[in-house]
């Protein structure tokens, strides 16, 4: 008796509960899957915004090129945190090729823009514009750190890739390429370079960002590989009470021309030069 009693206090608890679910839908949203995927031509792009997962797939034709980028921040001397942990992402997608998404508490505001155009198919190309606003909302001035971390995985493989970062004429990290075979990726900071990067193979400065004490990246530019290459960049940032903080990025996955391109690239230009140089003798 006592276990038929039981039984059906639980199914009239579950039922009630599933009408109550089911009368305010609003309770069941916070259990939705925190995923965006963007998608243009060939590509397809996929974005947890709620772990630090981040961007976990960049599709060109098919396959996936991407493991994980996401983004850090450490404030004055503590440690870093994945930028997901300041609060539930607010989120906007214009259209299928674009998604905005802003963490934000009483001290700061960060907001990472990105805007996916993918090539023709079959052609192995695509492009991602990444813009990113740090926004102190305080009325003090506010010291910030701010790491962006990469793992592609060319050819859909996480071994046999080759990378190697670049400094700008101020000695900024601003530039990385990172290939396997006849893919190549390439980010370009357009604005302003960073002032620390890293590269490394897997496992070391993911490690270095989620320890719980305070990280700078070692300054290595590589090159590293072929193996599980990953990579970082670190901007250190001094941002006035209301002041905003911008970061805008390029990156690029295209299929990289063969040696034999640049050959007759660079003959072509030279018949060039010398028919220009024999009109001009005439």
């Amino acid at each position: 008796m006592k276990d038929a009693t039981n039984y059906l206090t639980g199914k009239l608890l579950s039922l009630r509960l599933l009408a109550f679910a089911l009368a305010f839908p609003a309770f069941v949203l916070p259990c939705k899957a925190q995923v965006y995927n963007l998608t243009d031509n060939n590509s397809a792009v996929k974005v947890d915004v709620g772990t630090q997962a981040g961007m976990s797939q960049w599709a060109v034709d098919g396959q996936n090129q991407l493991h994980q980028q996401w983004f850090w921040f450490g404030i004055g001397n503590g440690p870093e945190a994945a930028i997901n942990t300041i609060s539930a992402a607010t989120v906007t997608t214009p259209d299928a090729r674009t998604l905005y998404t802003t963490y934000a508490n009483l001290q700061l505001s960060i907001e990472v823009d990105y805007s996916l155009t993918g090539g023709f198919a079959g052609s192995g190309s695509s492009h991602i514009g990444e813009v990113i606003r740090i926004q102190n909302l305080s009325s003090s001035s506010l010291s910030l750190h701010f790491f962006q971390y990469s793992d592609f995985d060319l050819a859909g493989t996480p071994g046999n890739d080759t990378l190697q970062l670049g400094l700008n004429g101020q000695g900024r990290f601003y530039d990385a390429f990172q290939s396997e075979g006849t893919l190549a990726f390439h980010e370009t900071v357009v604005t302003p370079g960073a002032n620390h990067g890293e590269a490394a193979l897997f496992g070391q400065t993911l490690g270095e960002l989620n320890d719980l004490t305070q990280t700078t990246l070692n300054n290595s530019l590589g090159p590293v590989g072929p193996g599980n290459a990953t990579w970082a960049l670190q901007w250190d940032l001094t941002i006035a009470a209301g002041g905003t903080a911008l970061i805008s990025k390029d990156k690029t996955i295209e299929i990289a021309p063969e040696p034999s391109t640049f050959v007759l690239t660079g003959l072509g230009l030279l018949a060039c030069v010398l028919l220009k140089r024999r009109q001009s003798a005439y």
